[in-house]
């Protein structure tokens, strides 16, 4: 297949999980209106928002030779995590500045450290089971578990109840009405669904999440095979492609729902969406596809020697990154659009770090 051919697929595809994205914060924004303050955005957005990277590598693991697969799954992670913490602050920084709200911004410390913490030992964690070279049942577990007690934290801590009273949201998405034609353009499934009566519900709600997942697995796949593609046509290892391309096509939903999220003062929502989503993507994403997999197939899966140069290549780096691009966020100074550009400087150090591996 041509090269024109495959770029129009990963474009195609990549549009689709963008434009899905819009339904699903809808969605999301009606069934967690009344969670606290930093809840939904860690849980239901950054799941949701996620799943493109989970599709992608549950996809990858399964269809690809084992190794191709999570090294490919794995890629695309690391890629996006590092997108999350580094350009969706800068994009949410500069939207505050465009709709006159950089004067209100401001966060809860207590999410930042929470998330920030979590995101850190994560990080680590993972590094060192690829160190290894090899991927056990008992570390896929492991992964899975640690992002259920992370849930477990953001739904009990503050146990002050007139905190998390206070700090509920009653926001009812509105939705705009639109003909067929746009509505089809946009894939809005709320106006296709339900055209004459798009108020949100709670069944209408949970159908366009269920349905929004359904495209999301397929529009992954396409990217997938894409991308792969790519990466032969261009004679570049896939590990590259995911690291790079994929990871900012499958994060587009979350740049997506956290500046909708930024753009009517939600603020907390916005960030712990990128911080929640960068916590189910290394320990969901990575782990429960290859949890899955060892159980299925009763095997580890290794990891090989150009694997592993590869992996030991970026890991110092990506920590170092996640470390750092943590502690500027969480920093007392508030000067937002200077630690935008900051962060945003470090996801351009890190392609350029990408792009010089590869020969570029």
């Amino acid at each position: 297949m041509s090269i024109a051919y495959n770029i129009i697929l990963l474009i195609l595809s990549s549009y689709i999980i963008w434009k899905v994205c819009d339904s699903f914060q809808t969605a999301s924004m009606f069934l967690g209106r009344f969670m606290p303050i930093g809840t939904r955005g860690a849980t239901i957005n950054a799941i949701g928002s996620s799943f493109p990277e989970f599709m992608t590598s549950f996809i990858a693991i399964f269809n690809y030779s084992q190794n191709d697969g999570a090294l490919f799954g794995i890629a695309n992670t690391t890629g996006s995590v590092i997108y999350n913490i580094t350009v969706i602050p800068f994009v949410v920084f500069i939207a505050c500045y465009f709709f006159n709200n950089l004067n209100k911004l401001q966060f809860k410390k207590y999410i930042l450290i929470r998330d920030g913490i979590f995101l850190i030992i994560i990080q680590i964690f993972l590094m060192i089971i690829l160190t290894s070279g090899k991927f056990t049942l008992s570390n896929s577990i492991t992964l899975v578990l640690i992002y259920l007690f992370y849930l477990v934290i953001i739904f009990n801590f503050p146990k002050n109840k007139k905190l998390m009273d206070k700090d509920k949201i009653k926001i009812s998405p509105v939705i705009e009405n639109k003909d067929f034609v746009k509505s089809i353009l946009d894939i809005d499934l709320y106006n296709i669904l339900f055209r004459n009566n798009t108020t949100p519900n709670y069944k209408k709600s949970i159908i366009v999440l269920l349905l929004s997942i359904v495209i999301f697995y397929f529009s992954c796949k396409l990217l997938v095979s894409s991308s792969y593609n790519l990466g032969m046509l261009f004679h570049i290892p896939s590990y590259f492609i995911a690291l790079t391309i994929t990871a900012v096509a499958t994060s587009i939903p979350d740049t997506v729902i956290s500046v909708k999220d930024a753009k009517v003062g939600e603020f907390d929502e916005a960030i712990t969406n990128a911080f929640g989503s960068n916590i189910f993507n290394i320990s969901f994403c990575i782990g429960f596809p290859i949890m899955i997999y060892n159980l299925m197939y009763h095997t580890e899966i290794i990891l090989g020697e150009t694997s592993i140069e590869n992996i030991n290549n970026l890991k110092n780096l990506s920590i170092i990154l996640v470390i750092l691009s943590v502690l500027i966020f969480i920093s007392k100074n508030k000067q937002w659009i200077l630690k935008g550009f900051i962060l945003l400087i470090i996801y351009i150090l890190f392609l350029y770090y990408v792009f010089k591996e590869i020969g570029f």
